[in-house]
């Protein structure tokens, strides 16, 4: 097999992913590829970059570390609300292999699920990483955002946290067990409860991945409104206080990042039809910033999330 830069994009990427979006124009394979948005929907775009020994740790299967930065970047789109339905990913290679790897990862991420991987470019690089872009729609003015959050509206979570940077710690630790470490190995994008979501009213959404606080933080800032965590109601506390003491695993609940969940505020006469999805774990209030108690005592955190140049 020849191993030039459009035999391996060929071989490594298209033909692993070969479907096509009923609302392509022109697929990938020329210079851009040509979609119509249907009338009635908006156009939702985002783009997500993973990078080795940042983003994933070094000796991590390139395969799995591909697959999850495409079900992350996807996350983006749940907490939109949108429906998923293009891909493009631009990988920069050590070597031929990590292609391979790679592109078996991009497939495994789309495999089942209607969505095109579009296009993209590959270049050889002393590092490996993926950047990827995704795209879908949404019914004209009904996207999830930021800036909708009210006081009075109930704070929930559709999901989990702290499981994943506690399997991270486990990998790191040497632990290869599947079930230890599959919260941070297995990414799954909200993709379909999102859109329930939308569906059901709620418009004050952001999926959470630089940490519970953290990403609370940013709603809070972008609404103008106070947040109040109860953390002893946060899904997956309870789970980490079966390895670690409840003020370590209260950390990881609050600032661990990269559990892909959804983080969204509602009227509490929303409460009866979210229940089954998610679960309430505080309020919005008048005022700024974010608190978080356990049992109502306050916590006192060492960190707020997760920050690049932090």
């Amino acid at each position: 097999m020849s191993t030039g830069e459009f035999d391996l994009i060929d071989h490594a990427f298209r033909k692993k992913a070969t479907f096509i979006h009923r609302a392509t124009q022109l697929a990938n394979g020329d210079d851009a590829s040509v979609h119509a948005i249907p009338a009635g929907f908006e156009l939702v775009l985002s783009t997500d970059m993973s990078v080795a020994g940042i983003h994933w740790p070094l000796d991590f299967p390139l395969k799995d570390a591909a697959c999850r930065a495409v079900n992350a970047a996807l996350s983006d789109l749940a907490a939109m609300g949108a429906e998923a339905c293009w891909v493009w990913c631009c990988a920069a290679l050590a070597d031929v292999a990590a292609g391979e790897e790679m592109g078996d990862g991009v497939a495994r991420a789309l495999k089942n699920r209607a969505i095109e991987l579009a296009g993209g470019d590959t270049v050889h690089a002393p590092i490996n990483s993926l950047s990827v872009t995704v795209s879908g729609i949404v019914p004209e003015g009904s996207a999830m955002r930021r800036d909708a959050a009210c006081a009075g509206d109930g704070v929930w979570l559709c999901g989990n946290a702290g499981l994943a940077a506690f399997a991270l710690q486990r990998w790191q630790q040497g632990s290869r067990s599947g079930q230890e470490t599959s919260a941070f190995q297995q990414v799954r994008p909200l993709l379909n409860e999102g859109i329930v979501l939308r569906k059901a009213g709620v418009r004050c959404c952001i999926d959470v991945s630089d940490g519970l606080l953290a990403d609370a933080g940013h709603l809070a800032d972008a609404s103008g409104v106070g947040i109040e965590i109860e953390t002893g109601s946060v899904p997956g506390f309870d789970a980490l206080c079966r390895f670690l003491p409840r003020d370590e695993a209260a950390q990881l609940a609050l600032t661990g990042g990269e559990d892909y969940a959804l983080l969204f505020t509602a009227a509490m006469n929303l409460g009866d039809e979210l229940t089954p999805l998610a679960t309430c774990i505080g309020r919005c209030t008048a005022g700024a910033g974010v608190r978080a108690t356990l049992e109502g005592r306050p916590i006192e955190l060492k960190q707020q999330g997760y920050d690049h140049f932090a």
